[in-house]
């Protein structure tokens, strides 16, 4: 009578979970994360923000350049990386996004200002700036809070 033997190229579960959580261990921290990245994202969110509170057609000018470049921000990452995750997907990095998100919100409101009402300009050119003190620092939060979580979840 003959045995017969099957081989499988399957590796152990165990061992199978532990290359994966050992991949995303190291993922966050061998990520080349450049600060040209959130200088950038910030300067996005200033031309944004600040551009908010010209007058037509300077208004839609800006909001149309900032948005094309976050699309291409978004692309240069994937082509340099060969990923990306958006700023509300990891949970723990999500509320860095949130508060983010309401201090930008708050930031374009009071940029509306001299649009809509009797505003000095300089109000929507200091919101612009601030939202891109605050989007630089927003993403370098947000990128420790994801590289922890990364790490935490690895294990």
């Amino acid at each position: 009578m003959e045995s017969e033997v099957i081989v499988t190229n399957e590796p152990n579960p165990q061992d199978a979970l532990a290359e994966i959580a050992a991949a995303r261990a190291s993922l966050g921290q061998e990520l080349n994360y450049p600060l040209a990245y959130d200088l950038a994202y910030g300067g996005m969110l200033a031309l944004m923000v600040g551009g908010a509170g010209l007058q037509s057609p300077w208004s839609t000018i800006t909001l149309g350049i900032s948005l094309t470049a976050l699309v291409l921000m978004v692309q240069w990452w994937r082509k340099r990386v060969g990923w990306w995750v958006n700023g509300f997907s990891p949970p723990r990095a999500r509320w860095v996004a949130f508060g983010l998100m309401g201090i930008v919100m708050a930031l374009m409101g009071l940029s509306f200002w001299p649009r809509f009402g009797d505003g000095p300009l300089w109000v929507a050119l200091v919101a612009g700036v601030l939202a891109g003190v605050a989007g630089i620092v927003g993403g370098r939060i947000w990128m420790a809070v994801y590289r922890q979580e990364l790490k935490d979840t690895a294990r």
